[in-house]
């Protein structure tokens, strides 16, 4: 048997408020993935975004891993804290290859004519990050017994201390 994973909700939660320029990037993926589709904003916006990502959350979710998630007693672990932690790699991942994939079409000179396919990518990579985020703070609300309204930190949201 091994040791099971707990949760530092304090620091979990303190991770999630503190790194805003990853929840900008987010943001922004976010307000791109939404119609109407615009090959021109992926040309010219979208591999320094993906490098911005992929940066952000590698090491937003090293951060998480270490000091978020933490060794706990000998047992199971949480399931959702299982999945979240599966997550995060399946997200950085998806994210590396797109930001690789990116950048080959951009050297190719056939990122416009993949755009399309580009921004369903993107989109559903964007739909991951809400999932995850959603249940990251699905547990931290749990374990803290609040409710936590928004799965994406926003400048809105980003400063407010949680609500009871």
């Amino acid at each position: 048997m091994k040791a099971s994973k707990v949760v530092n909700l304090a620091f979990l939660q303190e991770l999630k408020e503190s790194h805003s320029s990853l929840w900008e990037d987010v943001n922004l993926l976010g307000s791109y993935v939404q119609e109407p589709f615009c090959p021109d904003w992926l040309e010219q916006n979208g591999g320094g975004l993906l490098r911005r990502l992929r940066e952000g959350l590698s090491s937003q979710y090293r951060l998480e891993e270490t000091f978020g998630y933490v060794d706990g007693p000998m047992g199971e672990t949480d399931p959702d804290i299982e999945k979240a932690i599966d997550q995060h790699l399946r997200i950085f991942l998806q994210c590396v290859a797109l930001s690789e994939q990116c950048d080959d079409l951009e050297y190719a000179g056939r990122l416009r004519i993949e755009s399309t396919r580009m921004w369903r990518q993107l989109r559903a990579m964007y739909e991951s990050i809400l999932d995850h985020e959603a249940l990251e703070r699905r547990i931290i609300s749990r374990g803290l017994g609040l409710q936590i309204p928004h799965p994406i930190p926003t400048h809105a949201t980003l400063n407010q201390p949680l609500a009871t």
